[in-house]
């Protein structure tokens, strides 16, 4: 099955711009952190797995992720965007040996810049709307322009927690960078500038 990977700093826009392509390429999107969120709320069996390895501090398992990306698949799909995985070496060599990995796009992007997006991002508790409060503001402040419930920020999204996040970033998931670029499937993104501006150089690097 054909897909093609997301990398980049937290606040580089994977998400956004992995849901964007998606939608123009009619692949199925796969958000890692976003599979354990809906397992976790639904109680699933590997929702309760999840759940209990985050309780404890720990790291999801490698296994983890491959039973959970399994599980979120389906059957008739054209092929897949991945957004937030693979994250270690492990996973990158799984993607590889499960997948056809067309493009691995990297989206570039200066921390200080990275830092300033992150703080500014919300989201409603109740319909789940992403906001922005730099490149997507609620109509009304702090209010969900769905649902009228007041918008919150993610705990992990303060600045001490989002530094920890890029140091992380920065130890495991770079090497990545050299493991898809000696395999010709690198391609590098600037990801400063719009939304939509980003999605255009995103589609002239892989030539759709």
């Amino acid at each position: 099955m054909e897909s093609i990977v997301f990398l980049g700093i937290q606040g580089s826009g994977k998400g956004t711009q992995a849901k964007l392509l998606s939608k123009v390429l009619n692949f199925q999107h796969v958000n890692i952190g976003d599979l354990f969120r809906f397992h976790i709320a639904r109680q699933t069996e590997l929702g309760t797995k999840v759940k209990a390895v985050i309780a404890r501090g720990e790291l999801v398992s490698d296994d983890l992720v491959f039973e959970l990306i399994q599980a979120s698949i389906s059957a008739d799909v054209k092929g897949i965007v991945f957004d937030g995985f693979p994250r270690t070496m492990l996973q990158a060599k799984y993607l590889t040996e499960h997948y056809t990995v067309r493009h691995v796009v990297f989206l570039k992007l200066d921390e200080s810049e990275a830092m300033v997006r992150m703080c500014a991002r919300r989201n409603c508790p109740s319909c789940h709307t992403d906001y922005n409060l730099i490149s997507k503001p609620p109509l009304a402040e702090g209010v969900c322009d769905h649902c009228g419930t007041a918008l919150v920020q993610r705990e992990d999204d303060t600045e001490e927690a989002i530094r920890q996040r890029f140091k992380e970033f920065y130890n495991q998931t770079l090497g990545l960078v050299t493991f898809f670029e000696e395999r010709g499937l690198l391609r590098e993104v600037s990801a400063s500038g719009t939304v939509e501006e980003i999605a255009t150089k995103i589609r002239e690097a892989i030539q759709i």
